[in-house]
Formats: structure tokens, sequence, C-alpha cells
């Protein structure tokens, strides 16, 4: 939000992207996309009770170094 001199408040933005660990609270039971779909359609959405625990939201990733025109082929040809 941004207020003016005038104290008007304006919004600025609407960032609708979901985060990435949002895979975690559908993974416990709790699906959010889900339950913002059905809100977005005037559906009924039943509050979130309950949770599985012990499960954790891992993210990986891999670091390469590679010569330009091998990832020049991959990216064109899809394979080496």
């Amino acid at each position: 939000l941004m207020r003016t001199n005038q104290g008007k408040y304006y919004l600025m933005e609407i960032n609708p992207r979901i985060p990435a660990w949002v895979y975690l609270a559908v993974g416990v039971g709790q699906n959010i996309p889900e339950a913002l779909t059905l809100l977005a359609l005037g559906k009924e959405v039943l509050p979130f009770e309950k949770y599985d625990v012990g499960k954790l939201f891992i993210r990986y990733a891999f670091d390469m170094i590679v010569d330009r025109s091998e990832f020049e082929t991959i990216s064109s040809a899809g394979e080496l």
C-alpha cells in the first residue's frame, strides 16, 4: 500500500504467486491452493483442523560447471 500526502491509500501490487513451501502444506493435509480456489469460486472452505506431523520440506539444488558448448547442445538437442 502507498499513502498519498492527502491520506489516501492505493494498492500498488497484488502478487498471486504461491510460495514453494506450499508443497509442505499440501503434503501434511492442508491444501492451501485448493482452499484459495474454492474461495475464489465463492464456495465454502472448511477450517484446517489437523495436519500430519513429522514431515519436512527440503529444497535441493545442484550446481555444475560445464563447457558452454555442452550446455548449448543439451539446451537445443536435449542430449549430449
